[in-house]
Protein backbone atom coordinates (compact mmCIF):
# COMPACT_ATOMS: atom_id res chain seq x y z
CA UNK A 1 0.00 0.00 0.00
CA UNK A 2 1.38 3.56 -1.15
CA UNK A 3 1.11 6.23 1.93
CA UNK A 4 -0.34 9.34 0.15
CA UNK A 5 -0.33 11.11 3.48
CA UNK A 6 2.47 13.51 2.16
CA UNK A 7 0.51 13.96 -1.25
CA UNK A 8 -1.43 17.39 -0.31
CA UNK A 9 1.72 19.09 0.62
CA UNK A 10 3.65 18.31 -2.27
CA UNK A 11 1.09 19.32 -4.60
CA UNK A 12 0.94 22.72 -2.73
CA UNK A 13 4.42 22.91 -2.69
CA UNK A 14 4.86 22.43 -6.43
CA UNK A 15 1.68 24.35 -7.20
CA UNK A 16 3.21 27.59 -5.37
CA UNK A 17 6.58 27.53 -6.43
CA UNK A 18 5.49 26.66 -10.16
CA UNK A 19 2.17 28.62 -10.09
CA UNK A 20 3.27 30.99 -13.64
CA UNK A 21 4.40 27.85 -15.38
CA UNK A 22 1.06 25.96 -14.49
CA UNK A 23 -1.23 29.25 -15.40
CA UNK A 24 0.24 29.42 -18.86
CA UNK A 25 -0.07 25.79 -19.31
CA UNK A 26 -3.60 26.48 -18.73
CA UNK A 27 -3.87 29.65 -20.85
CA UNK A 28 -1.22 30.17 -23.03
CA UNK A 29 1.43 27.20 -23.81
CA UNK A 30 0.15 25.48 -27.15
CA UNK A 31 -3.18 27.37 -27.61
CA UNK A 32 -3.45 27.02 -31.47
CA UNK A 33 -5.80 29.88 -31.39
CA UNK A 34 -2.74 32.01 -30.30
CA UNK A 35 -1.47 31.86 -34.08
CA UNK A 36 -3.61 34.50 -34.75
CA UNK A 37 -5.23 35.96 -31.81
CA UNK A 38 -3.64 38.78 -30.51
CA UNK A 39 -2.43 38.03 -26.48
CA UNK A 40 -2.72 40.73 -23.81
CA UNK A 41 -1.46 39.39 -20.41
CA UNK A 42 -1.59 40.74 -17.04
CA UNK A 43 -5.46 42.52 -17.58
CA UNK A 44 -6.54 43.96 -14.56
CA UNK A 45 -10.28 43.74 -15.26
CA UNK A 46 -10.36 45.82 -17.94
CA UNK A 47 -8.44 46.80 -21.14
CA UNK A 48 -8.94 49.06 -23.96
CA UNK A 49 -8.58 47.15 -27.08
CA UNK A 50 -8.76 50.33 -29.00
CA UNK A 51 -7.06 50.48 -32.84
CA UNK A 52 -5.57 53.82 -34.13
CA UNK A 53 -5.45 54.91 -37.60
CA UNK A 54 -5.37 58.07 -39.64
CA UNK A 55 -7.55 59.21 -41.88
CA UNK A 56 -6.50 60.32 -45.42
CA UNK A 57 -3.51 62.38 -45.93
CA UNK A 58 -2.15 62.26 -49.59
CA UNK A 59 -2.88 65.16 -51.75
CA UNK A 60 -1.11 67.02 -54.58
CA UNK A 61 2.19 69.10 -54.11
CA UNK A 62 3.21 72.51 -53.27
CA UNK A 63 6.08 72.82 -51.65
CA UNK A 64 5.36 76.72 -50.84
CA UNK A 65 2.06 75.59 -48.84
CA UNK A 66 1.37 73.87 -45.65
CA UNK A 67 -2.13 72.47 -46.04
CA UNK A 68 -2.51 69.91 -43.26
CA UNK A 69 -5.15 67.40 -43.98
CA UNK A 70 -5.68 64.07 -42.32
CA UNK A 71 -6.71 63.28 -38.10
CA UNK A 72 -5.79 60.44 -36.28
CA UNK A 73 -9.11 58.39 -35.28
CA UNK A 74 -9.85 55.80 -33.11
CA UNK A 75 -11.95 52.46 -32.77
CA UNK A 76 -12.86 51.88 -29.17
CA UNK A 77 -13.63 48.77 -27.56
CA UNK A 78 -13.06 47.36 -24.11
CA UNK A 79 -12.13 43.80 -23.13
CA UNK A 80 -13.11 42.54 -19.79
CA UNK A 81 -11.55 39.23 -18.11
CA UNK A 82 -13.64 36.82 -16.14
CA UNK A 83 -13.03 35.08 -12.97
CA UNK A 84 -12.84 31.10 -13.74
CA UNK A 85 -12.04 28.23 -11.43
CA UNK A 86 -11.06 24.85 -10.65
CA UNK A 87 -12.77 23.27 -7.79
CA UNK A 88 -11.52 19.06 -7.94
CA UNK A 89 -11.90 16.39 -5.14
CA UNK A 90 -9.04 13.73 -5.69
CA UNK A 91 -10.39 10.10 -3.81
CA UNK A 92 -8.82 8.14 -2.21
CA UNK A 93 -9.58 5.92 -5.66
CA UNK A 94 -8.80 8.58 -7.78
CA UNK A 95 -5.14 8.90 -6.61
CA UNK A 96 -4.72 5.52 -6.89
CA UNK A 97 -5.99 5.04 -10.22
CA UNK A 98 -3.94 8.11 -11.24
CA UNK A 99 -0.61 6.46 -9.13
CA UNK A 100 -1.00 3.86 -12.15
CA UNK A 101 -1.55 5.54 -14.81
CA UNK A 102 1.49 7.59 -13.36
CA UNK A 103 3.49 4.30 -13.08
CA UNK A 104 2.77 3.27 -16.58
CA UNK A 105 3.76 6.46 -18.38
CA UNK A 106 7.44 6.04 -16.32
CA UNK A 107 7.82 2.25 -17.46
CA UNK A 108 6.98 3.24 -20.77
CA UNK A 109 9.46 6.44 -20.57
CA UNK A 110 11.93 3.50 -19.34
CA UNK A 111 13.49 5.79 -16.79
CA UNK A 112 15.03 3.94 -13.72
CA UNK A 113 14.15 6.41 -11.08
CA UNK A 114 10.10 7.06 -10.96
CA UNK A 115 10.29 10.07 -9.49
CA UNK A 116 12.45 11.79 -11.55
CA UNK A 117 8.93 13.20 -12.69
CA UNK A 118 7.11 13.88 -9.32
CA UNK A 119 3.67 12.81 -8.63
CA UNK A 120 2.44 16.09 -7.80
CA UNK A 121 3.50 17.69 -11.48
CA UNK A 122 1.89 15.00 -13.29
CA UNK A 123 -1.14 15.45 -10.83
CA UNK A 124 -1.26 19.13 -11.44
CA UNK A 125 -0.39 18.60 -15.36
CA UNK A 126 -3.67 16.84 -15.66
CA UNK A 127 -5.29 19.26 -14.80
CA UNK A 128 -3.48 21.99 -16.23
CA UNK A 129 -4.13 20.44 -19.80
CA UNK A 130 -8.13 19.78 -18.92
CA UNK A 131 -8.38 23.54 -18.18
CA UNK A 132 -7.10 24.35 -21.67
CA UNK A 133 -9.04 21.98 -23.56
CA UNK A 134 -12.21 23.15 -21.73
CA UNK A 135 -11.18 26.85 -22.72
CA UNK A 136 -10.09 26.48 -26.12
CA UNK A 137 -13.38 23.74 -27.19
CA UNK A 138 -16.17 25.18 -25.21
CA UNK A 139 -15.46 28.53 -23.85
CA UNK A 140 -12.97 31.13 -26.55
CA UNK A 141 -15.73 31.06 -29.39
CA UNK A 142 -18.97 29.39 -28.13
CA UNK A 143 -18.99 30.64 -24.51
CA UNK A 144 -21.27 32.81 -22.76
CA UNK A 145 -21.01 34.38 -19.05
CA UNK A 146 -23.21 33.28 -16.58
CA UNK A 147 -21.28 33.44 -13.10
CA UNK A 148 -23.96 31.28 -11.81
CA UNK A 149 -23.70 28.14 -13.76
CA UNK A 150 -20.86 26.16 -13.35
CA UNK A 151 -19.64 24.67 -16.43
CA UNK A 152 -16.90 25.86 -18.58
CA UNK A 153 -18.89 27.32 -21.48
CA UNK A 154 -20.21 30.31 -18.82
CA UNK A 155 -16.80 31.53 -17.80
CA UNK A 156 -16.64 34.34 -20.37
CA UNK A 157 -18.57 35.75 -23.76
CA UNK A 158 -16.95 33.86 -26.97
CA UNK A 159 -16.63 35.62 -29.93
CA UNK A 160 -19.27 34.22 -31.83
CA UNK A 161 -21.93 34.88 -29.42
CA UNK A 162 -19.96 38.60 -28.91
CA UNK A 163 -20.37 38.73 -32.66
CA UNK A 164 -23.77 38.25 -32.71
CA UNK A 165 -24.66 40.91 -30.70
CA UNK A 166 -27.10 43.40 -32.25
CA UNK A 167 -25.29 46.46 -34.39
CA UNK A 168 -21.63 44.92 -33.93
CA UNK A 169 -20.74 43.38 -37.42
CA UNK A 170 -21.59 45.69 -40.27
CA UNK A 171 -24.65 45.01 -42.52
CA UNK A 172 -22.15 44.95 -45.12
CA UNK A 173 -19.66 42.61 -43.35
CA UNK A 174 -22.78 39.49 -43.29
CA UNK A 175 -22.66 37.04 -46.32
CA UNK A 176 -25.86 35.15 -46.96
CA UNK A 177 -24.40 31.68 -47.14
CA UNK A 178 -25.91 28.23 -47.61
CA UNK A 179 -24.91 24.87 -45.53
CA UNK A 180 -21.38 24.09 -46.46
CA UNK A 181 -20.66 20.42 -48.17
CA UNK A 182 -17.82 18.70 -49.94
CA UNK A 183 -19.69 19.99 -53.02
CA UNK A 184 -20.21 24.04 -52.76
CA UNK A 185 -16.94 24.36 -50.15
CA UNK A 186 -15.16 26.61 -52.83
CA UNK A 187 -18.56 28.90 -53.54
CA UNK A 188 -19.19 29.20 -50.08
CA UNK A 189 -15.72 30.20 -49.17
CA UNK A 190 -15.20 32.21 -51.65
CA UNK A 191 -18.61 33.93 -51.58
CA UNK A 192 -17.31 35.06 -48.16
CA UNK A 193 -14.16 36.85 -49.48
CA UNK A 194 -16.14 38.10 -51.87
CA UNK A 195 -17.15 40.87 -49.35
CA UNK A 196 -13.40 41.90 -48.33
CA UNK A 197 -13.32 44.86 -49.77
CA UNK A 198 -10.63 44.19 -52.81
CA UNK A 199 -8.09 46.23 -50.92
CA UNK A 200 -8.00 43.68 -48.43
CA UNK A 201 -7.59 40.56 -49.51
CA UNK A 202 -3.72 40.26 -49.81
CA UNK A 203 -3.26 41.42 -46.37
CA UNK A 204 -2.59 39.31 -43.90
CA UNK A 205 -6.14 37.82 -43.32
CA UNK A 206 -7.21 34.74 -41.98
CA UNK A 207 -10.57 32.42 -42.37
CA UNK A 208 -11.64 31.06 -39.51
CA UNK A 209 -14.08 27.83 -39.52
CA UNK A 210 -14.79 24.53 -38.39
CA UNK A 211 -12.45 21.72 -39.38
CA UNK A 212 -15.19 19.34 -41.06
CA UNK A 213 -15.84 22.80 -43.68
CA UNK A 214 -11.88 23.22 -44.70
CA UNK A 215 -12.03 19.57 -45.24
CA UNK A 216 -14.91 19.63 -47.40
CA UNK A 217 -13.03 22.85 -49.21
CA UNK A 218 -10.24 20.28 -50.20
CA UNK A 219 -12.60 17.31 -51.37
CA UNK A 220 -14.21 20.20 -53.38
CA UNK A 221 -11.25 21.42 -54.41
CA UNK A 222 -10.05 17.95 -56.10
CA UNK A 223 -13.34 17.11 -57.34
CA UNK A 224 -13.28 20.30 -59.27
CA UNK A 225 -10.11 20.50 -60.27
CA UNK A 226 -8.85 16.72 -60.73
CA UNK A 227 -7.16 14.43 -58.87
CA UNK A 228 -3.57 15.15 -60.07
CA UNK A 229 -0.27 15.26 -58.62
CA UNK A 230 -0.52 18.58 -56.99
CA UNK A 231 -4.30 17.51 -55.29
CA UNK A 232 -4.02 13.92 -54.40
CA UNK A 233 -2.40 11.96 -51.25
CA UNK A 234 -1.21 14.95 -48.63
CA UNK A 235 -2.45 17.87 -50.82
CA UNK A 236 -4.27 20.68 -48.05
CA UNK A 237 -5.15 24.19 -50.22
CA UNK A 238 -4.13 26.89 -47.50
CA UNK A 239 -5.03 30.08 -49.00
CA UNK A 240 -8.30 31.18 -50.74
CA UNK A 241 -7.57 31.30 -54.76
CA UNK A 242 -6.41 34.70 -55.63
CA UNK A 243 -6.07 35.73 -52.33
CA UNK A 244 -3.59 35.90 -49.21
CA UNK A 245 -5.99 34.54 -47.42
CA UNK A 246 -5.03 31.64 -44.88
CA UNK A 247 -7.99 28.87 -43.83
CA UNK A 248 -7.36 27.93 -40.05
CA UNK A 249 -9.56 25.03 -39.12
CA UNK A 250 -10.49 25.85 -35.72
CA UNK A 251 -11.42 23.15 -33.30
CA UNK A 252 -13.27 25.61 -30.76
CA UNK A 253 -15.58 26.60 -34.23
CA UNK A 254 -16.59 22.78 -34.14
CA UNK A 255 -20.21 21.85 -34.56
CA UNK A 256 -21.36 25.55 -35.05
CA UNK A 257 -21.24 26.03 -38.91
CA UNK A 258 -19.01 29.40 -38.19
CA UNK A 259 -17.22 31.33 -40.62
CA UNK A 260 -15.17 34.16 -40.76
CA UNK A 261 -12.47 35.93 -42.08
CA UNK A 262 -10.18 38.74 -40.04
CA UNK A 263 -6.55 40.31 -40.32
CA UNK A 264 -4.74 38.61 -37.98
CA UNK A 265 -4.51 39.27 -34.08
CA UNK A 266 -7.88 41.34 -34.72
CA UNK A 267 -9.20 38.78 -32.00
CA UNK A 268 -7.96 38.99 -28.78
CA UNK A 269 -6.97 36.44 -26.04
CA UNK A 270 -6.95 38.53 -22.16
CA UNK A 271 -5.91 36.91 -19.25
CA UNK A 272 -5.40 38.32 -16.20
CA UNK A 273 -2.23 38.09 -13.81
CA UNK A 274 0.01 35.14 -14.68
CA UNK A 275 2.71 35.36 -11.00
CA UNK A 276 -0.21 34.51 -9.17
CA UNK A 277 1.76 32.12 -6.23
CA UNK A 278 -1.87 31.89 -4.46
CA UNK A 279 -3.15 30.56 -7.63
CA UNK A 280 -3.79 27.51 -6.37
CA UNK A 281 -5.09 26.36 -3.17
CA UNK A 282 -4.70 22.80 -1.47
CA UNK A 283 -6.35 21.26 1.45
CA UNK A 284 -6.79 17.94 2.91
CA UNK A 285 -10.80 16.79 3.55
CA UNK A 286 -10.88 13.96 5.05
CA UNK A 287 -9.42 10.92 2.87
CA UNK A 288 -10.19 13.27 -0.32
CA UNK A 289 -7.96 15.96 -1.52
CA UNK A 290 -9.13 19.61 -3.14
CA UNK A 291 -7.23 21.20 -5.22
CA UNK A 292 -8.63 25.19 -6.21
CA UNK A 293 -7.38 27.75 -8.59
CA UNK A 294 -8.17 31.12 -9.17
CA UNK A 295 -7.37 33.36 -12.58
CA UNK A 296 -8.89 35.24 -15.13
CA UNK A 297 -9.16 35.19 -18.82
CA UNK A 298 -11.52 36.17 -21.90
CA UNK A 299 -12.05 36.33 -25.39
CA UNK A 300 -12.99 39.85 -27.41
CA UNK A 301 -12.20 41.49 -30.85
CA UNK A 302 -10.70 44.92 -31.29
CA UNK A 303 -12.45 46.15 -34.66
CA UNK A 304 -16.23 44.35 -35.33
CA UNK A 305 -16.02 46.44 -39.00
CA UNK A 306 -12.85 44.32 -39.69
CA UNK A 307 -14.51 40.68 -39.15
CA UNK A 308 -16.78 39.74 -42.14
CA UNK A 309 -18.62 36.61 -41.91
CA UNK A 310 -21.96 35.07 -42.29
CA UNK A 311 -25.69 35.37 -41.58
CA UNK A 312 -25.72 31.43 -40.17
CA UNK A 313 -22.33 32.32 -37.52
CA UNK A 314 -23.99 35.11 -36.06
CA UNK A 315 -27.60 32.85 -35.89
CA UNK A 316 -25.43 30.13 -34.04
CA UNK A 317 -23.87 33.02 -31.64
CA UNK A 318 -27.85 34.66 -30.94
CA UNK A 319 -28.60 30.36 -30.54
CA UNK A 320 -25.60 29.87 -28.11
CA UNK A 321 -27.12 33.02 -25.77
CA UNK A 322 -30.65 31.73 -25.94
CA UNK A 323 -29.53 28.22 -24.33
CA UNK A 324 -27.63 30.24 -21.96
CA UNK A 325 -30.47 31.79 -20.83
CA UNK A 326 -32.63 29.20 -20.69
CA UNK A 327 -30.36 27.21 -18.47
CA UNK A 328 -31.19 26.90 -14.67
CA UNK A 329 -28.53 28.14 -11.88
CA UNK A 330 -26.03 25.55 -10.71
CA UNK A 331 -25.38 27.93 -7.73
Amino acid sequence: MIDFTGLPTKLQGYSTRDADKLLSQILILNQSYLQYMQLLVDVQDEQALTQMYVDSVIQPGNRDSFTPKGTVKFKNRIGKVRACKIDFKLTPTQITAMWKGYLGRIAKSKRGEIYDVPFQQYIMDMLANKGKEEIHLQAVFKGVYRPDVNTANRVFDGILPLLSDAGIVPAANIFVSQPITQSNAIDQMEGLAGIVPSHLVNTDLVLLCEPTMARFYNLDYRSTFGANTNNTGGFEHKTLDGTNITIIPEPGLADTGGMMITPRENLVWLTGQLNKPNAFEVEKSERNIKIMADFEASADLAVAELVWTTDRTLAKGVALRAAAAAEASTD
